[in-house]
């Protein structure tokens, strides 16, 4: 189970380990806010929208044939926007600066998702094999999306 504390784990990580992070959600994949160290009005629309991209990531990966989903990233001249499928019900999102070495940003991310999901109330624990398909409820409208390969520490 993840709760907030591993939320504001993996946060502080982020800003400690790359320079240039902007911001970082957890939200749940139905579009609920579950964590975000970004403004407190812009919380709700926040998750919803980075939801959005991840359940369109999905349905385009799909169609395509790749075989699950680990990330998608938003690319623009002010900066890059990461979304990390985590586990059933809940993503990570990581705002950055322009020039923020996203090879990097994933192999960190990566590493964290793997300690998020393994970790237990306490923090502990270990990764298991696979990650249960995500539900994104969208519109009132409930989709299911194929199961992904868990995330490997790196």
């Amino acid at each position: 189970m993840i709760v907030r504390q591993h939320a504001l784990g993996v946060a502080a990580t982020l800003r400690s380990e790359i320079p240039g992070i902007r911001r970082v959600l957890v939200a749940r994949t139905d579009g609920l806010p579950f964590y975000d160290d970004g403004d407190p009005a812009l919380h709700d629309s926040s998750a919803a929208v980075v939801a959005t991209v991840l359940g369109i990531a999905q349905q385009s990966g799909m169609a395509f044939g790749l075989e699950g989903l680990e990330m998608t990233t938003v690319r623009g001249p002010a900066g890059s926007m990461v979304v990390y499928a985590v586990d059933d019900h809940h993503l990570l999102t990581v705002v950055t600066e322009p020039k923020v070495n996203l090879v990097l940003l994933d192999r960190v991310a990566l590493r964290l998702i793997a300690g998020m999901v393994g970790a237990g109330p306490q923090g502990a624990g270990s990764l298991g094999s696979e990650l249960q398909g995500s539900v994104l409820q969208s519109a009132g409208t409930q989709r299911a999306v194929h199961p992904r390969p868990a995330a490997h520490a790196l």
